[in-house]
């Protein structure tokens, strides 16, 4: 894509290519809590950039890249340069988005939904909630390096693609390491794309938060017989009132 060459296989993580090789995403105009929905299995972590980056994007409608590594890039086709637009000149992009909408009400729903500015993800008690997955992806390709300074937060399912449990995990700890650490971030953690509350995770000293987190860690890192799911989970943020809207 873009016109550059093709790129080749490595044995070992190599990141010399950064630079010369865009970040692909996806537009969020839904405000969804994750990258996809969840009936796609694709990735359930996303980082979430600030708006200075707008300059260096490019945008499109599908889902090319932005998948990875779950997407068939053997496939990826060769595109026409007027498919693509800037965030200042998208309208183009925009008529190709909505004509892939199969329903005209629900075309409808997402210009009313956006002209509104709201902040939360459609209720799945609406014809917009219903019908997200016939909803295209605008995807979005960020030329440039991202340093932590373009990074705003970290989006995270407790759950991993496949349905096990996330929270908790080496990876979910790294994850939290590089959100607070390296970025000086959170991480939004969620359980669904469209759930109306989130868990605000900025603090590794945080006593309530930790309640629930120790013993989901302690899961994968001790011998014991307990069990702990995403209703635990669900259930124990409840109690020590970490769920909300923003």
């Amino acid at each position: 894509m873009f016109g550059l060459s093709s790129p080749a296989t490595q044995a070992n993580f190599n990141n010399s290519c950064f630079a010369d090789r865009p970040i692909y995403g996806v537009l969020d105009i839904l405000h969804l809590r994750l990258p996809f929905t969840d009936s796609q299995t694709r990735p359930k972590q996303a980082v979430v950039l600030s708006r200075d980056v707008s300059p260096r994007v490019v945008v499109y409608n599908r889902e090319i890249l932005s998948g990875l590594p779950t997407s068939n890039t053997s496939t990826v086709p060769t595109t026409d340069p007027r498919q693509f637009g800037t965030l200042g000149h998208i309208s183009h992009v925009l008529l190709d988005f909505f004509k892939a909408i199969p329903d005209v009400n629900v075309a409808r729903q997402v210009v009313n939904y956006v002209l509104s500015s709201q902040v939360t993800p459609p209720s799945n008690d609406t014809l917009l909630g219903m019908s997200l997955n016939t909803i295209p992806t605008l995807e979005v390709a960020v030329f440039g390096s991202v340093t932590p300074q373009d990074v705003e937060g970290i989006a995270s399912s407790f759950t991993t693609p496949s349905g096990g449990l996330f929270f908790g995990t080496d990876q979910s700890l790294a994850l939290r390491d590089w959100a607070m650490i390296a970025t000086h971030t959170s991480v939004t953690w969620t359980e669904f794309a469209n759930s109306p509350t989130i868990v605000n995770d900025n603090s590794f000293t945080d006593n309530a938060f930790n309640a629930v987190w120790n013993p989901a860690y302690l899961f994968f890192h001790s011998n014991s017989d307990a069990t702990v799911t995403v209703g635990n989970i669900t259930t124990g943020f409840t109690v020590v009132n970490k769920f909300t809207s923003t």
